[in-house]
């Protein structure tokens, strides 16, 4: 098997040649640039001669249109887009189904398949997403907080005096200036927020989950958030190769 990946998310796009089993080659582009000729070339060269297919799973619907003209109609390539063309492969417990975006499926897809076990998925996205799965395999809901961009975005933008800063590790707990201030908040407090979440809905719920964590600053809150159990950077990517095998069978 030999496929083109697509995470569509609100902020970055990530591609992935997916072949013989493995990860060969990824890509991240911002998405609002994602299909400007220079990206679409070097979008190109993921592809390899024998494709079999691209799969695209997206939370922007634009862009997921734009792509898919570009591979089936303009590349020739067979593409499919999960949920359109073929369902996501687990039982959907959401109150309206589709409100769930189909990255927290997959990542729900995946989680299940690797530990067959209740699990809790947090996405350390744009936004930071709790997915919830349960012990037969069933998405049964989840949580939405701002992500980390997000926080940082509203302090610059929507104060007189805060600056415009760049994530980084704080070197201490309280801040002595500013930019360390905002620092410890988005480190140290969404880590607190993240722990606080996991540990009602363990408690609530009477959950023994494995926490798994993924998504582009999953590797930067390891420090801050203690209630993960393991990191995952391809987890949503992963879900998306399952669901196309399920899909084929």
């Amino acid at each position: 098997m030999k496929i083109l990946l697509i995470d569509v998310g609100n902020t970055s796009t990530f591609f992935a040649r997916y072949a013989d089993g493995e990860f060969k080659k990824t890509l991240r582009l911002s998405t609002k640039e994602v299909t400007k000729l220079s990206n679409v070339s070097r979008i190109k060269r993921l592809l390899l001669k024998d494709t079999e297919a691209v799969i695209i799973a997206s939370v922007v619907p634009k862009t997921e249109n734009r792509l898919k003209r570009i591979f089936s109609k303009e590349l020739g390539f067979k593409t499919y887009v999960i949920g359109k063309d073929f369902k996501a492969p687990i039982k959907n417990r959401y109150k309206n189904p589709k409100q769930v975006g189909m990255d927290r499926l997959m990542n729900a897809v995946s989680a299940y398949h690797r530990y067959q076990k209740e699990a809790i998925v947090i996405d350390f996205g744009t936004a930071i997403t709790f997915d919830i799965i349960s012990k037969k395999g069933e998405y049964l809901g989840g949580v939405i907080a701002p992500g980390i961009e997000i926080s940082l975005e509203a302090l610059y933008q929507k104060t007189a005096l805060l600056p415009k800063i760049r994530l980084a590790h704080p070197k201490n707990i309280i801040g002595k200036d500013t930019i360390e201030s905002i620092r410890v908040g988005c480190s140290v407090g969404i880590g607190g927020l993240c722990d606080r979440i996991v540990t009602e809905i363990i408690k609530r719920y009477d959950l023994k989950p494995i926490v798994i964590a993924t998504g582009g600053y999953a590797q930067f809150m390891l420090k801050y958030c203690t209630s993960i159990d393991v990191m995952d950077s391809v987890l949503t990517m992963k879900g998306i190769v399952i669901s196309y095998k399920k899909f084929c069978q």
